[in-house]
């Protein structure tokens, strides 16, 4: 074997991990290994006397050692250098190594010698093939996540559809002359119905809070009203347990702050609905105040409660989803033990912190602290008004005054809705109203319906066969911007009842947003609106 090409300078490659080999085409032209440096021979265990003289599949065997010595054959018949990968086995397991093989020519234009350069990229590999699985994990995860919402969505939208029927002729037959005891059958399913609904709302508002999809929305609200409406809400319900419901708003606590009034509601009604839930007797206590704290977060919501104390051991559990703490068998409480977790989400999701602070048989006190701006209106401070407790009681009248009824004869409402029960529904609800109500069991029919009829109003379902709500609605709107017609109002009555849903039935073109199941107020609030 010619050595000659033995370099010096291969020592000078183990500093920097690279192993260097040469190898010389033999007389029966396989290239055989002359020199390798100490980083090559400790990557694979050997002495240099092990593999001078020796192929690659003499060496390596095997499928490695026939694929190496394939791609030393295939650089001697390119004749250029040729840069290629290839797995070979090491001392402790098999290493990738990426490789550069030039060939070297004599005076004839023979190859004569090849000299190679190898760089161990089993690591990098490893890491890349990591990272690809790290991916591939993380978009299933999304998937699973985006299944997880659809398979959500749609079994609120089939449950709600069946439950319109439900709680709708259950309250059409509440109004019919009924028995004492028919009454109390009447008035149980429409309580437990409205139970199963409080369910799957606590479901879907938890399922959007892992996925981090809640969305809050900044606006003008006024928190006294609001507090002094969720204490009306739930006063019924104090007032049947003889327990006393008092909620103080301290007049020198601003009135008006900036922030998502109806996640606000929902944590009042969550602290404030517990605490009645579990007060058998006594009182419970809501205190909202304002004062500047170097802590910040100067917004303080205290709940207060006579109830029967939680455990310390329990104080962190109670804000873990599905969880309750035991409750006497004779006061068994239901619930999804979301509301909670739900609570502290929106707290904290709001920058916020809520504490509890108890004892057993002392009763519970939980605490918001929040730092919500403060509204001030432009010009507010130049001109006179009501005060802000005149404002907020008249907000309330507003709020729970129903509008007087009004003549709706003569008025011609197009009802799109496909479900037999819900048309059923719509038409018992109007049919001492006078109205005219006419029926559409798609979109389509819908569509055509309002090109030939004149109607006031178009109640319109989302999903239904051949032609969705929105499609038809965008019909509708085009009609009328080709035709010059006036525009007729067009109110989505329909079981999507996610925040996206009502965007997305504005942005086509309706005007309002009623979700199933719906009152037989808030319909006829609906159709008041259009008289």
């Amino acid at each position: 074997m010619n050595r000659k090409l033995s370099l010096d300078v291969l020592s000078v490659t183990d500093a920097i991990q690279i192993s260097i080999f040469i190898l010389e085409v033999a007389e029966d032209g396989l290239p055989r290994y002359v020199s390798i440096n100490d980083v090559g021979l400790g990557w694979i265990g050997h002495e240099l006397d092990d593999i001078v003289g020796k192929t690659a599949l003499e060496i390596y065997g095997g499928v490695a050692g026939q694929r190496a010595l394939d791609q030393h054959v295939a650089v001697i018949e390119a004749g250029h250098p040729v840069c290629y990968e290839v797995t070979i086995p090491f001392a402790q397991k098999l290493g990738l190594l990426r490789s550069t093989l030039t060939p070297f020519f004599d005076g004839e234009g023979n190859v004569t010698h090849l000299v190679g350069s190898s760089l161990d990229v089993t690591s990098e590999k490893e890491r890349d093939t990591a990272l690809e699985l790290t991916k591939l994990a993380k978009e299933e995860a999304e998937e699973a996540s985006r299944a997880k919402e659809r398979f959500l969505a749609n079994m609120s939208h089939e449950i709600r559809t069946p439950m319109n029927g439900i709680m709708g002729m259950c309250e059409l037959l509440r109004e019919t002359p009924l028995s004492a005891r028919q009454s109390l059958f009447a008035d149980t399913i429409f309580n437990s119905a409205n139970a199963l609904l409080d369910i799957i709302n606590d479901v879907l508002d938890y399922s959007k809070i892992q996925s981090e999809k809640i969305t809050l929305q900044e606006a003008p609200f006024s928190l006294e009203a609001l507090a002094a409406e969720t204490g009306m809400l739930l006063r019924p319900q104090a007032d049947a347990k003889d327990v006393t419901l008092d909620v103080r708003y301290d007049g020198k606590a601003p009135g008006e702050f900036i922030g998502d009034s109806s996640r606000m509601r929902q944590i009042l009604i969550n602290l404030i609905g517990n605490a009645v839930k579990f007060t058998q007797n006594g009182r419970v206590d809501v205190a909202v105040t304002h004062e500047p704290s170097p802590l910040g977060r100067p917004l303080r919501i205290v709940i207060s409660d006579t109830g029967p104390g939680i455990p310390l051991e329990d104080q962190e559990r109670i804000f873990a989803a599905f969880e309750q703490v035991d409750t006497p068998a004779e006061q068994p409480e239901e619930g999804t033990g979301l509301g909670l977790a739900i609570t502290r989400a929106l707290v904290e999701r709001m920058g916020g912190r809520i504490e509890v602070d108890s004892k057993p048989g002392a009763g519970a006190t939980f605490t918001v602290s929040l730092d919500l701006p403060v509204f001030q209106e432009k010009g507010s401070a130049a001109k006179a008004g009501p005060s802000r407790t005149e404002s907020a009681k008249a907000a309330l009248r507003r709020r729970f005054a129903r509008p007087a009824k009004k003549d709706l004869a003569g008025l011609r409402i197009l009802v799109a809705e496909d479900n037999r029960t819900n048309q059923l529904v719509v038409r018992k609800m109007l049919e001492r109203t006078g109205a005219e109500i006419h029926i559409a069991e798609n979109g389509q029919a819908a569509v055509e319906a309002y090109k030939t009829s004149d109607c006031d109003l178009v109640l319109m379902d989302l999903s239904m066969p051949v032609m969705g709500g929105l499609e038809a609605t965008r019909l509708i709107r085009q009609h009328e911007r080709d035709t010059g017609v006036s525009q007729r109002r067009i109110v989505a009555l329909t079981a999507n009842a996610q925040p996206a849903d009502a965007e997305a039935c504005l942005e086509a073109g309706m005007n309002d947003f009623l979700s199933k199941p719906f009152r037989k107020d808030d319909l006829m609030e609906v159709l008041r609106a259009s008289a």
